[in-house]
Order: C-alpha cells, then sequence, then structure tokens
C-alpha cells in the first residue's frame, strides 16, 4: 500500500513495527527483504512517484574547498531516488549502473593508509554479493576477465604482473525505478509514505533509545511515527544531515557523541588523460572494454594495478577505462556544432559564430561520419554496445581517453555539517567541506606513472597524462558517490555504527548506505550497499524473532 501522506489529518499518530527512512535502493531493498514477514514495515519517502521540484531543494547545499557539483543535483528524491538518473548503457532505450564488489585490499587494516580497515573481511561479504547480484538482476558472481570473454573480446596482454584486467557488470536501473516499487505496493505487511519529510528523530530521556519521529508532509503539516526498529537509508549527506540536526536531546546530535557524525566524507573524481595507441591495430583489440554484452550481460573491462603491488607500493585502488576519441580537431568540431545547435534552439545566435562555423566545417567529414554510425547504433538491432560491434565505425578514432576513478583517502577533516541556510521546512542545509589530499594527488601520479610504463612495454601506446595537480584535465569533479560520513567501526571513538550497522549507544537505531563505509575502494558503491542492505536485513529479522 503507498499512501499520500498529505492525505491523512496531521493529528494521527502513526505506528510500526520497522521503520526504514528512505525509499532508494538501499530503502527498497531492505522493504523486499520484510516483505511478508510476521511484522509490519513503514517505508517512508521524501518526495512522491514523480520529481517534485519544491521537494528537490531539500537536498541543496553549499561547499568549501576543491571544485564540486551542484548539491541538489546529486541525489533524486522520489521513490527509486537516484535509480532515476542512472546513465549506463544497457541497451536500446535501456540503461542502469556499473556493479563491481570491492577487493579484498578495501576491506583491509593498512598500516600506511589511516583510518583504514573494516570490521569484518570480503570473504564474509561474498555471500551477500551473491543475493545483491540476484536483486540486481545481473549474471554470475564473478569479475575474472576470462570468465565474460569470448573470441571477439579478450583482455589485452601485458608483459608484467603488476598490471591486470577485471570486468565490471551493468545492471538495469528499472527494477528500482519502477518494478520493486510495484512490488512493494502489493505487499501487505508494508506501508509506503510519500511526501514523508522526517524533521527529528526522537529518542527516550536516556537518549538510548528511538521513541519517534518527527515528520512533515509540508511546513504546517506534522506527524509522529511510533517503532521498534528504525533503519535510516537516506544517503551519505543525508544520513548524517538528520543525525545532526536531531539535537534536542543531545546537543551535538545523535550518534555524535565522539564528533564522527558527518566526518571522512568521501568521493569521486575522475581523471582523464590520454592513450595514443603504436598501431591503430589496438582499436580492434578492445572490444572487452567497450560496454560489450556477453552471455547476457552488458560487461566492460578495465585495466588495473594488481592488489599484490598496491600493497608494495601503499597505493590506493585504481582502474583505468578506455574510450576511442578522435583526433583533437575533430572532436572540436563536434562540440563548435553542438554549439551552434543549442544556440539555435535557444533562438540566439553565440557571440563568436565565426568561429563556431569555422570549426565545425574544418572538421565536417568527421561530423558526417560521426552522424551516420551514430544514427546506425540507435537501430534496435544492432544496439549491442557502444562502438567496438561495428567493423568500420572504429577507422574514425585514432586514440583512446582514459578515465581514471579516483579513490580518495579518508580525512576526518573531509566533512559535512549544518549550514545556518534553511530548507523549505525550516531545516538546516548542510555544508560540505571536501578537498583532496597531497596524498590522493601523489597516488593518482604514481598509478598514471605505472600504467605509462607497462602500456608501453606491451607494445600498446603512449600514455599522456599530466604530473601537475594544475594541469589535470577532470572528466568530474565528483561522481556523486558520497560516502563514510557514519563510518563503521566497532570502537565508538573511531565509528558512528558498529558491524551490525547500529549507530553506537542507541539500541534501535541502524544506518544502510555507503555512508558506513569506512575507506571507499574504486568500484562503484551500489552493489556494496545492496550486499550490506541484505546483511542488515538478516540481522533485523532475527531481532524481530
Amino acid at each position: 500500500m503507498i499512501i499520500d501522506l498529505r492525505s491523512l489529518s496531521p493529528d494521527e499518530v502513526l505506528e510500526t513495527h520497522v521503520c526504514i527512512i528512505g525509499a532508494g535502493p538501499v530503502g527498497i531493498t531492505l522493504a523486499r527483504e520484510f516483505a511478508n514477514q510476521d511484522f509490519q514495515v513503514c517505508l517512508l519517502e521524501s518526495g512522491g512517484l514523480a520529481f517534485d521540484a519544491d521537494i528537490q531543494s531539500l537536498s541543496g547545499g553549499t561547499v568549501i574547498g576543491d571544485p564540486y557539483p551542484d548539491v541538489s543535483s546529486t541525489r533524486l528524491r522520489q521513490f527509486g531516488g537516484t535509480s532515476h538518473t542512472w546513465e549506463g548503457e544497457n541497451g536500446h532505450k535501456e540503461y542502469g549502473f556499473r556493479c563491481l564488489p570491492l577487493d579484498e585490499i578495501d576491506f583491509e587494516q593498512r598500516d600506511w593508509l589511516p583510518y583504514s580497515g573494516w570490521p569484518f573481511t570480503r570473504a564474509h561479504l561474498d555471500p551477500f554479493y551473491e543475493r545483491a547480484h540476484q536483486v540486481c538482476q545481473i549474471g554470475p558472481y564473478t569479475y575474472k576477465a576470462e570468465d565474460w570473454q569470448d573470441q571477439r573480446a579478450k583482455p589485452l596482454a601485458f608483459k608484467s604482473d603488476r598490471v591486470t584486467t577485471s570486468i565490471s557488470q551493468y545492471a538495469p536501473r528499472y527494477p528500482f525505478s519502477e518494478e520493486y516499487r510495484q512490488e512493494i505496493e502489493r505487499t501487505s505487511n508494508i506501508t509506503t509514505f510519500l511526501y514523508a519529510n522526517v524533521i527529528e528523530i526522537v529518542t527516550d530521556e536516556t537518549t538510548q533509545t528511538v521513541t519517534h519521529l518527527r515528520v512533515a508532509s509540508s511546513p504546517d503539516r506534522q506527524f509522529v511515527l511510533r517503532a521498534k526498529i528504525f533503519i535510516l537509508a537516506t544517503g551519505g549527506l543525508e544520513n548524517a544531515r538528520l543525525l545532526l540536526a536531531s539535537h534536542q536531546q543531545q546537543s551535538a546530535g545523535l550518534g555524535n557523541q565522539n564528533d564522527l557524525v558527518g566526518r571522512f566524507f568521501m568521493d569521486r573524481p575522475i581523471l582523464s588523460c590520454t592513450l595514443i595507441p603504436y598501431s591503430h591495430q589496438l582499436l580492434e583489440e578492445t572490444a572487452l572494454y567497450d560496454i560489450y554484452r556477453t552471455k547476457s550481460i552488458p560487461v566492460m573491462a578495465r585495466v588495473h594495478l594488481t592488489q599484490a603491488l598496491m600493497r608494495h607500493e601503499h597505493l590506493l585502488n585504481n582502474g583505468a577505462q578506455l574510450f576511442p576519441r578522435p583526433l583533437a580537431k575533430q572532436r572540436e568540431a563536434t562540440v563548435a556544432l553542438r554549439s551552434l545547435v543549442s544556440a539555435i534552439g535557444d533562438r540566439k545566435l553565440p557571440e563568436n559564430l565565426f568561429q563556431q562555423l569555422r570549426l565545425a566545417l574544418r572538421g565536417s567529414d568527421y561530423i558526417i561520419a560521426a552522424g551516420f554510425w551514430a544514427a546506425l547504433r540507435q537501430l534496435p538491432p544492432l544496439r549491442r554496445g557502444s562502438w567496438s560491434y561495428l567493423p568500420y565505425e572504429k577507422s574514425r578514432f585514432s586514440q583512446f581517453e582514459i578515465f581514471y576513478q579516483l579513490e580518495q583517502t579518508p580525512d576526518p577533516n573531509n566533512r559535512v555539517i549544518l549550514s545556518t541556510e534553511r530548507d523549505y521546512f525550516g531545516q538546516n542545509k548542510i555544508e560540505i567541506h571536501w578537498r583532496l589530499n597531497e596524498i590522493d594527488i601523489q597516488n593518482a601520479i604514481r598509478i598514471q606513472e605505472i600504467w605509462a610504463e607497462e602500456f608501453d612495454k606491451a607494445g600498446l601506446g603512449e600514455l599522456q597524462f599530466a604530473r601537475q595537480r594544475e594541469d589535470w584535465k577532470f572528466e568530474k569533479p565528483a561522481m556523486h558517490h558520497h560516502i563514510g560520513t557514519t563510518r563503521m567501526y566497532n570502537d565508538p571513538k573511531q565509528g558512528v555504527v558498529d558491524a551490525n550497522c547500529k549507530v553506537h549507544g542507541i539500541s534501535n537505531l541502524f544506518i544502510g548506505g555507503s555512508s558506513v563505509f569506512p575507506t571507499s575502494g574504486y568500484a562503484n558503491p551500489t552493489l556494496t550497499i545492496i550486499a550490506l542492505a541484505l546483511r542488515l536485513a538478516d540481522h533485523i529479522k532475527t531481532r524481530m524473532n
């Protein structure tokens, strides 16, 4: 059952057994695990089924430090959450997200990486990763390149054991954006409330047990919701903000007795560098590094350093994704044409009209070819990848752009705090303090040096990259992967939640999502947050029995 909270009288007191705050991928996964259990579940969603600009404005905030995306654009407030924005290409007009697990090294306590170490190993999480594959509707739980290669798509042959190739799988977004909503709506023991914005988490006088939530459907309509167990699953920014904003009984906020809530915020900038092939034949040998459908699953290979080398050289996790590109003048022509088309659509001419025309005309031969292949690839029978599967299209490319997603070191000074700015409900918005540290910068440089050596040694090409940070080219300033603000650690002096994701010092408040990650690794976090949600659901079910 799905209910718009705005339709209820504000004097009603809502009661349930388990309350999940947030109906994104984590909240949806938890709700599905609790379906048809002998206890009642309440799922709260800040927004509605469709986008609502007023509600979306609640995600706004400010950033102090390095360049960062507009905060309100990094998370979506509606049922299904940010899954609605996932753009990985899964097929003809089908979109989804990139899946791969964290590596063993990501869970290890490394003497050379301060604040590293999870309360358990990757092996402990493996069974939950396997179950997460079913939830995400992807293939078998293997990421070895040899398990996905075929005659046309094989890993590159490097000459040493310093680098290797592994696979990412791509999952569809529609289960979270559509399918699972319909499933939850039909489940008798789950009630979903839309436009249910949590204003405060309230505890008893001892501050050791949450008694109820204050929930608002509009600035002048508030409700009380009581439950036995509460699970916060609103994302890495909002999880921290809600704990900090719940300060009526604890002035520093819930779970913040050691000033850790909001600290260790991590995200992932994407750097760009260029690989100039020694032979055009390389474009014929890199199909596995495209979004390539094999065994009915879209996959994409990446080049990365081995874990043994990372341990030996004290390096962070990494990965190189290869994207074919034309010559610089051809790219300039494409950009110029897009600018002209956009200006015409806005019914205004750009100030540099003649320069844009000149650039577009200079690369007109490339634009015509690119337009032809782009149109051809949109035909459903041919939509099997991005560029590698049409035999003659590759002739228009001359180099590769490498996207490198930075793993950021955990730093307590990178943090989320409450801003003095107020939102639609009169609540404090967030202020993010975020910078790359010298260890992040030197790590990125060294990793690219090793890639350059290995690409050259294997006779593949010359890697061109900037050694000075001021010369770096960022594909994106951050990936919107909000990590670490309620980190997991069994010692309450070093973490906000314990190994079961329970907030230290509070008996019935749990947290789901990547905010509990002690370190970020390289992998996109969604598969791991689904695995952790399944693990948390098992724990909650034992408590409810």
